[in-house]
């Protein structure tokens, strides 16, 4: 009964056998501009004005971290190379970036966790978005590992190498940045490890690679555009020290102070921007709903095909 009640089910009206239901397929996201995803990025942060304390906050605790582990660092290596400084200061320099990676990296997770509540329609705030960042300490100790041995191995060719090594290292660099570009908002949403994630990271950045080069580009001429009157400011208050003279003296550091004080601030808020930037990115390239963002970009990321097994991104 059940045969026969499947052969009917097969066939249409006409006796022809029906065609194949059409199976859902994952494709790339639509072309969403940089500048889109960068003022979708800004107007976010503006709602979240309380977690620019992050990137001030890592600074502080990135030093601190950096100071207490290259002692005992550089230590080791005084004692293993029988008394040679050098090498302490090298190893001591291996146990500073550790330390510094794994704080600079969960501020970073904490910032792109507060970008993600706010996309979706949540109100982060500064000991929530540390908290759950503190839920991912594993995941961040694995990726500080992974990219801090990267980034002595490269500074070893460099070291070594000569002039081949420089070109080498940087090229090594370069590609290793653009491979992990979205490591940190992945390992934030995905419970995956480091190397996963910047396998995953790279194959993301392929899919959106236009867009990601054009938000990236338009975000560093933005902050050139802001930061050179600021330096030209700077030159101007030395400048006027430099004049020996009372007014001089007065204006050249008034101006001083200013200029520093505004390149301080503007690093914060480029340093906030940039992680929300990769954390609306990645949505964008995971299909997930960008605020700000014109949905219509969004429409084929899902389409129909037939004959054809299940894909995802």
């Amino acid at each position: 009964m059940g045969d026969r009640m499947s052969d009917e089910l097969s066939v249409g009206q006409s006796g022809q056998p029906l065609p194949p239901p059409p199976i859902l397929e994952v494709s790339r996201p639509g072309p969403a501009t940089g500048r889109a995803l960068l003022s979708a990025s800004w107007e976010l942060l503006r709602a979240d004005r309380s977690l620019l304390w992050l990137p001030a906050m890592a600074t502080v605790a990135s030093l601190v971290a950096a100071l207490v582990l290259f002692v005992p660092g550089f230590a080791i290596g005084w004692a293993v190379s029988g008394q040679d400084g050098s090498v302490g200061v090298y190893i001591g320099g291996a146990f500073a970036a550790l330390a510094s990676s794994v704080v600079a990296i969960y501020f970073q997770a904490a910032l792109v966790i507060g970008a993600n509540q706010r996309a979706d329609g949540c109100d982060p705030t500064l000991s929530g978005v540390l908290g759950e960042a503190w839920r991912i300490r594993a995941r961040i100790l694995k990726w500080a590992v992974l990219t801090t041995t990267v980034g002595v191995a490269v500074r070893t060719v460099e070291r070594r190498l000569g002039i081949l090594g420089a070109i080498l290292g940087f090229l090594g660099g370069v590609a290793w940045a653009i491979a992990s570009f979205l490591v940190v908002p992945i390992l934030v949403v995905e419970d995956i490890g480091p190397i996963d994630a910047v396998k995953r990271s790279a194959r993301l950045i392929r899919q959106t690679w236009g867009t990601s080069v054009r938000t990236t580009l338009r975000f560093g001429l933005i902050q050139l555009a802001l930061i050179l009157p600021v330096m030209a400011l700077l030159v101007v208050g030395v400048l006027a020290v430099a004049t020996g003279t009372a007014l001089g003296l007065l204006v050249g550091v008034a101006l001083v102070v200013a200029a520093v004080t505004a390149l301080c601030g503007m690093g914060l808020v480029f340093s906030a921007v940039s992680a929300y930037a990769r954390a609306l990115i990645y949505r964008y390239a995971t299909g997930r709903p960008v605020p700000g963002v014109d949905p219509s970009v969004f429409v084929g990321v899902f389409r129909q095909r037939r004959g054809r097994s299940l894909r995802t991104s």
